[in-house]
């Protein structure tokens, strides 16, 4: 069995080359964003270390996200920053937390992400623009220790740089804030103290550096994550598969949401196509190789009137299924509409369907024209999206226009796949 790999999601808390170059294996990341832990990578027998993520700038990681990369097998390590208060939220799920920041969070000394929370660049290498409550709190306990304050003063002194709006809060705006509160010798302190090493409170990137070597003894450990607690697996909700869907759909040349999309749109017999999907789909199902030739009327109709089911595209059993009519030459249909059109959003699961050089056509020019390539009147339209996998005749017209140019609109000049 291959050896499993780390990967660190990372930004503002220490930088991509210190950890390179204390840790050559590491697969580096971004700071962790809605879908990097949907697709293939990490994967089953990896160790994912999460740091850091973007806010406010994009949006992060849901919990179920965590809950399918662990289901997976992969190990979740959370630590340093929002990732140690991840694994306090998921520990009962199986996501470990590593590291100070994390037992932080656990003995109720922190209770929420603004302590982790910095400015930083948005770019590569994300450099932090200001300092964590939490590295402060270091700060305030170390100059305890050195007698510069009194055990007693802690609390105030962190709850006073904490009413600082997290972005404002530079090295510089915080002896600012000490000395506004009458504590010169301890912003003199800080002053000189970070002046000799900028890393010195820095108990986040310490945390990380740890919680990376612990990495290392998991995956020469061999170990496997998983989903621990969650009793019939309720989590694994259609929004969860939605979102799993949404990215894996981008994947491939041309992207896989592509030529479902084309496949539902265009191919006459798809209704067949996935009258099967849903038969196969059941405890039981027979061979994809196969395509049934005739079906009873009263099935088919039955299972195109309920309710649209959302396929599992990260299966490759459930796309072997949904492609199961594909031929070489649709493939080829594809990249040449990609490459007429200028769209890479076309599929049921695009970022932005309909934009790019295509014309976006009216909804009443969209109906019309599936009506066309359906050759149905307009009346069964919406059984025949259901009868394709397509939930509804909005999501039909949003797959469709980026598949048509201004040309095709033209009377007489209708591409021969919607003849």
């Amino acid at each position: 069995m291959a050896k499993g790999r780390i990967h660190v999601y990372v930004g503002p808390t220490c930088p991509a080359d210190e950890i390179r170059e204390r840790f050559p294996e590491v697969v580096i990341h971004p700071p962790v964003a809605h879908g990097d832990l949907l697709g293939s990578e990490p994967a089953a027998g990896d160790v994912a270390v999460v740091v850091d993520d973007f806010a406010p700038h994009r949006p992060g990681a849901r919990h179920k996200e965590y809950l399918h990369a662990l289901d997976r097998g992969v190990t979740l390590v959370g630590t340093a920053g929002v990732g140690a208060l991840r694994a306090l939220e998921l520990g009962a799920f199986g996501m470990r937390g590593l590291g100070t920041v994390h037992e932080l969070y656990r003995s109720g000394v922190l209770d929420g992400d603004d302590a982790v929370a910095v400015a930083h660049e948005e770019e590569a290498p994300y450099a932090a623009l200001s300092v964590s409550l939490v590295n402060l709190l270091a700060a305030a306990r170390a100059a305890c220790a050195e007698g510069v304050l009194r055990a007693a003063e802690i609390e105030r002194v962190v709850d006073a740089l904490r009413r600082e709006y997290y972005p404002s809060r530079t090295q510089d705006r915080v002896i600012h804030l000490l000395r506004r509160a009458g504590r010169p010798r301890l912003a003199d302190w800080y002053a000189r103290r970070v002046a000799d090493d900028p890393h010195i409170f820095d108990q986040q990137r310490r945390d990380c550096l740890a919680a990376i070597e612990v990495a290392r003894r998991m995956v020469a450990e061999g170990v496997v994550g998983r989903v621990e607690g969650a009793g019939d697996a309720a989590w694994r909700t259609v929004l969860l598969r939605g979102w799993r869907n949404h990215f894996v759909a981008e994947q491939g040349n041309p992207p896989l949401g592509q030529r479902l999309a084309y496949q539902q749109v265009f191919n006459p017999y798809y209704a067949r196509v996935w009258s099967r999907y849903l038969e196969d789909s059941l405890p039981g199902g027979g061979d994809v190789t196969r395509l049934p030739l005739t079906a009873a009327r009263e099935r088919e109709s039955r299972l195109a009137d309920a309710d649209c089911p959302v396929p599992d595209l990260s299966d490759p059993r459930e796309v072997a299924l949904l492609l199961s009519a594909e031929e070489p030459a649709d493939v080829q249909a594809v990249a040449a509409h990609l490459r007429r059109t200028g769209d890479p959003g076309a599929g049921p699961f695009p970022r932005a369907a309909g934009q790019g050089t295509v014309r976006a056509l009216s909804d009443d020019d969209s109906r019309v024209l599936l009506c066309h390539i359906w050759q149905i009147p307009s009346a069964e339209l919406a059984g025949e999206c259901r009868a394709r996998g397509i939930p509804d005749v909005g999501t039909a017209v949003r797959m469709l226009r980026p598949f048509v140019t201004d040309a095709d609109m033209r009377p007489g000049s209708l591409r021969a796949e919607t003849a």
